[in-house]
């Protein structure tokens, strides 16, 4: 692989956009040319994604019911070492191990020893869950049970509940945590355990494990990060190696091969025609995926049940799943009606702010034409960034209250952003939400705001540039709100640092991809979302010198640097 640029940091590598020496290479067990014609598309797609993101290498596995297996391995496992990503290579596959714990919890089901409408307080009576009585194991696999999403299981009076149970989805990672210590429970074993014993081993996934530790690290890919991680990355961009993470919880452990995910995909169909295979009773196949719940935080018309969502994309229904891990980003699809599926898995930090469903998605499409003797379907595009809707409706001259003025103008389907005769490329990351190469917003990017679908304000962290100066700007904030605004870190390898900025009346939340507004309640915490019964909560404290010294996350602590 040839590296376009690289240099030595605090003895770490930067690197920069990966070469066609990295190119793909296909195998395939079982098919017909129609399979291996697919399968070499397939690999052109996936190199062009890797070219496209700055990917270092990536691993894809495609099955379908008539016994076909086909595998892509593009780019490198270790750029230092100069060794391409290869068959026995484990990924880690992130979220997509909540299928996993699922199904060992349906194994268990189907032995009569668990069952889903058993409440939690039953099944780990020692955990205090206000507002939980009601929460059963049927709700916390289903992401309904109200629980904060990410607070840690022992906090000083406990856990507690935003809703009443099974009232609204949202993503849970703490409640698939619970599920896999009450499926260790259950089992008699501890979950890495469990999860080997009643669904990786009995599907003959021999070569993949139930839990992330260092003592396997060489067995992996060598993940990596984007170089900085306070800011909205360019893509492709500088990256460096990512931290190994040791991890067993139920939400997100599972390291597996291509040719293991494979195996998996091949029962994931089984499953999706009723068929339990090694790991359940076809009785209990058909129960797994009947009764999902709606998920409109996943997307408007998706539901999602037993850690798998399932979604419709042109017109076709999916059983769907990404990950996004410390050092990988991966994606699962499968067509239901086709018997078609596939994984792929990018050694890259979750805060690169991809997951490969484009690749898991046309892979799908692919094998499904090719059943169909159909013509191969065209890929969605594979830009470095997404393609921005309208992008001359952004076109305007910005100014502050300082006099600092910009301009947008749009070029094809992108933006660029011109300051003191410099012009720059701007990428979006979000909803009206770009990183910017000028050196002036690299680390807060741009945020837009629009009436009658013109621009009217842009905002660079908390400093308010108008198109329309005479509009007049927004008051200065409080001293309330000035004490809060500042850098937050936590020294964790899975955070990313926050801001917090204060916008007239309005406190911003802000990392390196995602801008919350905050929502002040009653008691003086924030929210950080605009539903009410939203579980997790934002507060402050430690005032020292005019300025609070500590962000919590419903518990999780974060403390000022740098501000």
């Amino acid at each position: 692989m040839q590296i376009n640029r690289r240099t030595v940091l605090g003895g770490g590598a930067i690197f920069t956009g990966v070469s066609a020496s990295a190119s793909a290479t296909v195998t395939a067990k079982g098919g017909e040319k129609k399979h291996t014609k697919a399968l070499s598309a397939l690999a052109g797609y996936v190199d062009q994604h890797r070219t496209d993101w700055g990917l270092p290498g990536m691993t894809v596995s495609v099955v379908d019911d008539s016994g076909f297996s086909g595998f892509v391995m593009s780019g490198l496992a270790d750029i230092d070492r100069n060794i391409a990503v290869g068959p026995d290579h484990l990924f880690q596959v992130g979220s997509i191990t909540k299928m996993m714990t699922a199904l060992a919890a349906w194994s268990l089901i189907d032995e009569g020893k668990l069952s889903p409408d058993t409440r939690l307080s039953d099944l780990l009576p020692e955990l205090s869950v206000r507002g939980g009585e009601t929460i059963t194991v049927k709700h916390l696999l289903d992401h309904t049970s109200g629980l904060p999403r990410g607070a840690p299981i022992i906090l000083d009076g406990g856990l507690w509940t935003g809703s009443e149970p099974g009232a609204h989805w949202a993503y849970c990672n703490l409640g698939y945590k619970l599920a896999g210590m009450i499926v260790a429970k259950a089992d008699g074993r501890l979950f890495p355990e469990a999860v080997e014993a009643r669904v990786l081993r009995p599907l003959g996934m021999n070569n993949s494990i139930g839990a992330l530790r260092a003592v396997d690290r060489n067995r992996y890919a060598q993940g990596y990060q984007p170089a900085l991680l306070d800011r909205p990355a360019m893509r492709p961009g500088e990256r460096r190696e990512a931290p190994w993470v040791d991890y067993d919880g139920a939400s997100g452990c599972v390291g597996a091969t291509a040719s293991d995910m494979a195996l998996f995909l091949k029962f994931l169909i089984g499953v999706s025609k009723g068929k339990g295979g090694p790991v359940f009773s076809d009785e209990a196949a058909a129960r797994f995926l009947a009764d999902p719940a709606d998920a409109p935080g996943w997307a408007s018309d998706a539901k999602y049940g037993n850690g798998v969502a399932q979604i419709t994309a042109d017109d076709r229904a999916y059983l769907h799943h990404t990950g996004g891990m410390v050092s990988f980003s991966s994606s699962l699809h499968l067509d239901r009606e086709a018997g078609v599926a596939a994984f792929a898995s990018a050694n890259v930090h979750y805060a690169t702010n991809y997951r490969p469903r484009d690749v898991t998605l046309h892979a799908c499409q692919l094998l499904q034409a090719a059943q169909d003797n159909a013509p191969a379907p065209a890929p969605a595009p594979a830009p470095t960034r997404p393609i921005v809707n309208q992008p001359a409706r952004y076109n305007s001259t910005f100014t502050s209250q300082q006099g600092d003025r910009f301009d947008i103008i749009s070029d094809g389907d992108q933006l660029k952003l011109q300051r003191q005769e410099t012009t720059t490329k701007m990428q979006m990351i979000g909803d009206e939400h770009f990183a910017c190469e000028d050196e002036k917003f690299h680390i807060t990017g741009l945020q837009f705001e629009f009436e009658n679908d013109k621009p009217i304000r842009a905002w660079a962290g908390g400093v308010e540039y108008l198109t329309d100066p005479a509009t007049g700007y927004m008051p200065p904030p409080e001293p309330e709100l000035r004490a809060l605004e500042g850098r937050y870190d936590r020294d964790d390898r899975w955070a990313l640092p926050i801001r917090i900025f204060a916008r007239g009346d309005k406190l911003v939340m802000k990392n390196a991809n995602y801008v919350s507004t905050l929502t002040q309640l009653d008691n003086g915490d924030w929210r950080a979302s605009e539903h009410e019964w939203w579980p997790d909560w934002v507060r402050f404290d430690g005032l020292i010198n005019g300025k609070t010294e500590r962000l919590l996350i419903s518990g999780v602590p974060y403390l000022r640097r740098f501000s």
